[in-house]
């Protein structure tokens, strides 16, 4: 599968990985800084972004789509780089393709399953016909009732896309919202990756709790799991700069 990309930078190749709704146009701030040291590749992962949709949304089969766009560019090995979802399926490659993994870099996420706290998310978004609104504003007024947080409607609405038929999701919610407890499972397999590994959380985020770094380390053993302070889920949305000094220290 050819996912939608975009490349910057030379020097060894970085893949981002985005997470759940959203696309790799929220990396560009940061893929431009990681730029001056990599060739950093940002993808619109399978239903998100401009990328194709596709029907089974597993982490093994999203994982063997990143071996395929891999071979499509001609590349033998990456360092990893995911957040949330992109960070479950950044650990399910490690695991599944160790050879290609040069470094890997997860955020705020273990590979254990989560409960199912999007579907909210879902509701709102399905139950919402954007064609039938003439701006973002109205369908951000629209969206304010199912979804109070202001910072979650706007990151949403980056998914708006206007045609000639008016507006319209750019993710593919049918079939992401029929694979959802297969988003919220654990990854996969027994192996380990045994690579250089960073986990980084956000202090304020749950994703990641005390007591799971036995557990982490039993898949990557040469983990090593930092918590940003003032930092929630979006780590690298609270805390830019600290959150890129401490991604490339690691990777230097």
């Amino acid at each position: 599968m050819l996912l939608h990309h975009r490349i910057q930078g030379n020097g060894l190749p970085l893949i981002i990985l985005h997470g759940l709704f959203g696309s790799m146009d929220n990396w560009r701030s940061l893929a431009s800084q990681f730029a001056r040291q990599f060739q950093v590749i940002t993808v619109d992962l399978p239903n998100h972004g401009r990328s194709p949709h596709k029907k089974v949304f597993n982490y093994p089969s999203l994982a063997r789509d990143l071996a395929s766009f891999m071979d499509q560019l001609g590349m033998g090995a990456a360092t990893l780089l995911g957040h949330s979802l992109g960070g479950k399926i950044a650990m399910q490659y490690a695991l599944d393709f160790p050879e290609r993994v040069t470094q890997l870099v997860v955020v705020d996420i273990a590979p254990r399953a989560y409960p199912p706290e999007h579907r909210f998310i879902f509701e709102a978004l399905g139950d919402l016909n954007p064609s039938a609104y003439d701006s973002r504003r109205e369908i951000d007024k629209a969206l304010s009732n199912a979804l109070p947080d202001h910072r979650i409607r706007q990151f949403l609405l980056t998914n708006l896309d206007k045609g000639k038929n008016g507006y319209r999701w750019r993710i593919n919610l049918d079939d992401l919202h029929r694979n959802y407890r297969s988003i919220c499972a654990a990854i996969e397999g027994g192996g380990t990756y045994r690579g250089p590994t960073l986990f980084v959380k956000g202090e304020r985020s749950d994703y990641i709790q005390k007591g799971e770094e036995i557990e982490i380390r039993k898949k990557f053993p040469k983990a090593n799991i930092m918590a940003i302070p003032r930092a929630g889920h979006w780590v690298h949305a609270d805390t830019p700069e600290v959150f890129v000094n401490a991604v490339l220290e690691f990777l230097s």
